[in-house]
Parts: C-alpha cells; sequence; structure tokens
C-alpha cells in the first residue's frame, strides 16, 4: 500500500510524520501501524522509467527491509532548474489482529542545476545509526558524482554491472576500486561493492557447488583442466561480465591463476589460459586450465545471461560436469559423466530472480562480502586482458 504526496522540500521532514499520523488512524480495526527503519537506501538514476522500476523494487523489500529510502532522479541537462520532493508510506497488507509494517519513500526529482542541492538535502534526511545503501543504476555508476560526493557516509554501493555501458572497463575499474576499499587503501571512509550480476549468479553457483558434495565426485573437482561457460548478450552487444564472475568465482575457490598474455579474441569465443596445481604429481607442479566464454546472441525477448556451464577433467579418468538452463522455465539441467559410469541428471529449480530478490540478497549482508571479493579480483584480471585487446 502506498500513497504519495508532493510536498515542499523544506517540509519533507513534517509531511513524513503528518502521514505517519493519517497511516495509523486509516489502519483499519484499530491494527496497529509499525514504522520499521532498518537502513537507509539512496536510490540513484538519471532514467524515468529506471525510477519507476526502482519504486516498485522498494516497496516489495518493505517485506524484508523495511527502510528511509531516498531516491533521487537526477536529470541535470534539463534546460531549467526544478527540484520536486514527494513522500509516501510503503506498507504491507498484514493478517488480521497483526501489526502493519512500513517503511517510507522520499523521491526528489532533480533538474537542470538544481541537482547541486540533491546532496545537502540527502545528508539532512538520513537517519541517525543506520547503515546507509547507495544503490546507483546508471551505465557508468563510478563516474556518478553522487557517489563522489556520499562516499564519506555510505556503508555499501550496489550496483549492475550486466547494465554497464562499456562493460569491460567499468568492471576493471570496479575491481580496482575493490580492491581498494578491501584493502584499507583509500584515504576516506570505505564501503563494500555488491553487483546484482553477481547476486543473480547465486542459483549457478549453488548448483555447480552440488556436484562435488558427494565424496565419489569430489576427488574430480581439482582436476578441471577446461571450462567452457556460454551466455546469451543482445543483439550487436557483448557483455561478458557475468561469464569473468563465474570464471573468477571457479578460479578464486580452486587456485587457479590466469597467465600473463595468454589469451585468444575470436568472434564467438574468448579464450583464457590459466594454471592450476597438478594433482597427484609432486609439490609445485601445474597444469593448464582453458577457460572459453562463448556468447550467443539473444532471441528478441530473451533475457541476458548465462545459458550453460561446463567443466571437464581430461588427466587420467576423464569427468565432465554440466548446468544449463532447461526448456522448461525457471530450471536448469545439470548432468555428470564420470568414465565407466551411468551419466547422473536431475531438473532442479533456477528461478530468474527478481530486480527486488537480488537487491534483498544484498541487503542482508552485514560485511564485506569476501567470496565475491576473491571472485572479482580474478575476473578483474581477466577483464584486463580482455581490455587490452578490444
Amino acid at each position: 500500500m502506498t500513497s504519495m504526496t508532493m510536498v515542499e522540500i523544506g517540509a519533507i521532514e513534517h509531511e513524513l510524520r503528518q502521514l505517519w499520523s493519517e497511516s495509523a488512524e486509516k489502519a483499519p480495526d484499530g491494527q496497529a501501524v509499525i514504522r520499521a527503519l532498518t537502513l537507509n537506501l539512496l536510490a540513484c538514476t538519471h532514467d524515468a522509467e529506471h525510477a519507476d522500476r526502482m519504486t516498485d523494487a522498494i516497496q516489495q523489500l518493505t517485506a524484508s527491509h523495511p527502510s528511509r529510502a531516498i531516491l533521487a532522479l537526477l536529470q541535470p541537462d534539463a534546460p531549467e532548474p526544478r527540484l520536486d520532493g514527494f513522500v509516501q508510506a510503503n506498507c504491507l497488507l498484514s493478517r488480521r489482529g497483526t501489526p502493519q509494517v512500513c517503511g517510507e519513500q522520499i523521491t526528489l526529482d532533480a533538474r537542470g542545476s538544481a541537482v547541486q542541492q540533491v546532496v545537502s538535502l540527502i545528508l539532512a534526511l538520513l537517519v541517525p545509526d543506520l547503515p546507509v545503501v547507495l544503490w546507483i543504476n546508471n551505465p557508468d555508476p563510478f563516474a556518478e558524482p553522487l557517489l563522489a560526493r556520499l562516499r564519506s557516509v555510505v556503508d555499501r554501493v550496489i550496483v549492475n554491472s550486466q547494465a554497464f555501458a562499456q562493460p569491460t572497463s567499468a568492471f576493471v575499474q570496479m575491481a580496482e576500486l575493490e580492491r581498494a576499499v578491501s584493502s584499507g587503501g583509500l584515504a576516506l571512509h570505505t564501503f563494500a561493492i555488491s553487483d546484482l550480476t553477481w547476486a543473480s549468479l547465486t542459483p549457478w553457483r549453488e548448483l555447480t557447488a552440488q556436484f562435488f558434495d558427494t565424496r565419489p565426485l569430489l576427488p574430480h573437482l581439482r582436476r578441471i583442466d577446461h571450462v567452457t561457460i556460454t551466455y546469451q548478450v543482445p543483439s550487436g552487444a557483448d557483455n561478458p561480465v557475468a561469464g569473468l564472475l563465474l570464471a573468477g568465482w571457479l578460479a578464486s575457490c580452486l587456485d587457479w591463476m590466469p597467465l600473463e598474455d595468454a589469451f585468444s579474441l575470436e568472434p564467438d569465443l574468448i579464450r583464457f589460459y590459466l594454471r592450476r596445481p597438478a594433482v597427484g604429481v609432486g609439490t609445485g607442479a601445474i597444469r593448464l586450465v582453458t577457460l572459453d566464454l562463448r556468447p550467443v546472441e539473444a532471441a528478441s525477448g530473451a533475457t541476458p545471461g548465462l545459458l550453460a556451464l561446463h567443466l571437464e577433467a581430461l588427466d587420467g579418468v576423464t569427468a565432465s560436469f554440466r548446468v544449463e538452463r532447461a526448456e522448461t522455465p525457471g530450471y536448469a539441467l545439470t548432468t555428470a559423466t564420470i568414465a565407466g559410469m551411468e551419466p547422473i541428471s536431475r531438473l532442479a529449480r533456477c528461478e530468474e530472480p527478481s530486480l527486488a530478490d537480488l537487491l534483498a540478497a544484498e541487503l542482508r549482508l552485514r560485511h564485506r562480502d569476501q567470496t565475491f571479493s576473491d571472485a572479482l579480483r580474478v575476473a578483474g584480471l581477466l577483464a584486463a586482458r580482455l581490455r587490452r585487446d578490444m
């Protein structure tokens, strides 16, 4: 349940108090209305359609993360300066006799030179002693002026690498920034970085890890020699970041290191070479791992993202592990094939998470996601090699 009201900028806090008072009065059957704020969620975009989608996601987040959300729609190129404010309560429909939990949203619509006033407004509207999360929804998030001006108060920055305008360059920049903030290399207050593309890979990572939960298959994990990651991209574009992140996760978990300048780029194939510890041949021995990223043009209306992951162990006993999107929407087919054994296949749930689901997963994190940080470190090395050749 929402009710948006336009207000004078200087009266936002007053209008919020009035809004809560009216919400309590209108609650049916004397039902209690709980103003449950768990964080400050700052959302930034330059696109009105994005702002609408962000508002929908923020409303859905009330179930798990009721917040003071401040949505900044910034249009600095507008010819006339203008700054409008709107307030609304985001309330969940609850069962009879149970309290109604609500969060709140302040929307700042800034145009032209009025964009310069937004940071001071945001700082004045933050709820003290609550975490501050900045969600940037634009194609070049690390060049966003709001990030530079708010970094001293922000605890987490959320981006979506799948939407980067310059995917490889921005991805390398994200990896370098994550390395700097995780090492304490920045003098200012440091923040954690979250990537919604990484969050979307969780079902794929879980299904891959499940192959090796059984003792008979576990020994093959350290013997992987060849990885093929197939992903679909929009017509005329190629954003390999989902494949890079999945490859970075595998490499960081299995102690693989990219080889310098061991890389090839073809129209339908990106190939990297990495080294891994050899198994059963003495300390310090290494083997080569071939990593292939294969882009496939998406059909009209199809969602960009992963199509298949194929792991192969070729030395000694051959083994193959494959996860691929099934024809049935919301499912993936997993297949393990070991020499001398019958293939093991199963159909597993692998739903596409909604935007609100992805945000909720990242907001549950209280500290830096070390698994993501490690994966991004290796993926950034791969992306840096790719950037030099594109």
